[in-house]
């Protein structure tokens, strides 16, 4: 039986290869768009297909599916923890808020049911992330409320439960959820209602 694992990147002395780098690159944003519309439970075939790159490469890459699981959640993690630093960068409260807040509603909606796959398929690295996001999200909300341009009356984790309201894709009353503008509706409404004067 083959215990050794594979080697990590910091670990790694030797370059890797432009195509390599390439094909990495391109089997993380295809695993990216599979999961948010197929979940979790997408296969590597399809994955591979969407990258265009054979299903070697992808098992190459992420012989496990919890540590391609772990890359797609750490990739969408660092791009909303840049956000929230520019939010927290940027002069204007409001500002700040309402791009880290749109970053987290669209996240939130194009990714469904990534939240709750953080603690499960994330590991360490990316609980640690998750652990920063919401730490950054807090300062950011907390700011803003600070200056007035935000609702005091809420708790910054009310706040940010409001990030996921958009993702709700269900049917009411026998009307379908608007797939294309749905949820930039639900945000426009939501940044309203929590915007003061």
């Amino acid at each position: 039986m083959n215990t050794e694992r594979p080697a990590t990147p910091q670990e790694t002395t030797m370059p890797v290869r432009a195509d390599a780098q390439r094909n990495a690159a391109r089997v993380l944003a295809a695993a990216r768009r599979a999961v948010a519309a197929n979940g979790l439970d997408v296969s590597y075939h399809e994955i591979a297909r969407e990258a265009g790159v054979g299903v070697g490469t992808v098992y190459r890459r992420y012989p496990e599916r919890d540590q391609l699981m772990a890359a797609v959640l750490s990739d969408i993690l660092t791009e909303l923890i840049d956000t929230a630093h520019q939010a927290l960068d940027c002069d204007d409260a409001w500002e700040g808020f309402s791009s880290l807040f749109s970053g987290l509603v669209l996240r939130t909606a194009q990714n469904a049911g990534l939240s709750g796959s953080l603690d499960q398929h994330g590991g360490p690295a990316v609980a640690q992330q998750r652990h920063e996001l919401l730490d950054l999200t807090r300062r950011v909300i907390e700011r803003a409320q600070g200056q007035g341009r935000l609702r005091r009356d809420l708790a910054w984790q009310e706040v940010l439960r409001l990030t996921g309201a958009p993702a709700v894709r269900g049917c009411v009353l026998g009307l379908e959820p608007d797939p294309a503008n749905g949820h930039h509706v639900v945000l426009t409404v939501l940044l309203d209602g929590l915007r003061t004067g």
